[in-house]
């Protein structure tokens, strides 16, 4: 019975750790993403459902955008002609 009492504490406590962990939505497919609960803005995570770079914009909510890639510059380019 002991350990009936115990595992179910156990399993309690889990759930409570589970929902405690800051999560964020993907702005591209709408997943929850888990980040770390000393997570700093600025820091970039991976949705695991799609796969994306994503910037942490906001801790409390936790809100993510897209990370975007540096554009290339095409002016450079058209000076070597």
């Amino acid at each position: 019975m002991r350990e009936a009492r115990a595992a179910t504490r156990q399993h309690a406590k889990s759930s409570v750790e589970v929902e405690q962990v800051p999560t964020g939505t993907c702005p591209e497919c709408d997943a929850d993403v888990h980040v770390d609960l000393d997570v700093d803005k600025g820091e970039t995570v991976d949705c695991e459902e799609c796969g994306v770079q994503l910037e942490v914009v906001g801790l409390d909510p936790v809100e993510l955008d897209l990370v975007e890639e540096e554009a290339l510059d095409d002016d450079d380019d058209e000076d070597d002609f």
